[in-house]
């Protein structure tokens, strides 16, 4: 091999590492903000459910201010903890174990002949 291949391939394999640094670097910022936005919507509904809706006259009616800021809380709580649960409880991936029909066979076929000498 030469020294022009060889250096083209760690080129490859440290540019394939630097891309996959960068999309985890990418997907936590990402993830980031979706904890942000989720704990903002948060503290708004519960703006909404316990200001809004205790107003004398609330706008749109206290009914629907509850409903709402219920909502609110409860969505963006899911989301996050969707996003918590992605981002820091990942499952492992298992590696899958290639299997050739010769691998399997010829162990068989060897245990035939060993026990049944006629064939």
């Amino acid at each position: 091999m030469s020294q022009q291949t060889r250096n083209t391939e760690s080129r490859r394999r440290s540019q394939s590492k630097a891309s996959i640094e960068r999309a985890r670097r990418e997907r936590k910022k990402r993830s980031y903000r979706i904890m942000l936005s989720c704990a903002a919507a948060i503290a708004l509904g519960y703006y909404i459910l316990n200001y809004v809706a205790a107003l004398e006259e609330p706008p749109i009616g206290a009914t629907f201010n509850i409903v709402l800021g219920c909502t609110i809380i409860a969505v963006s709580g899911l989301i996050l903890l969707y996003t918590i649960k992605r981002q820091y409880f990942r499952k492992s991936r298992k590696r899958t174990r290639h299997v050739f029909l010769n691998d399997l066979y010829e162990p068989e076929t060897r245990e035939v002949d060993e026990n049944n000498p006629k064939s």
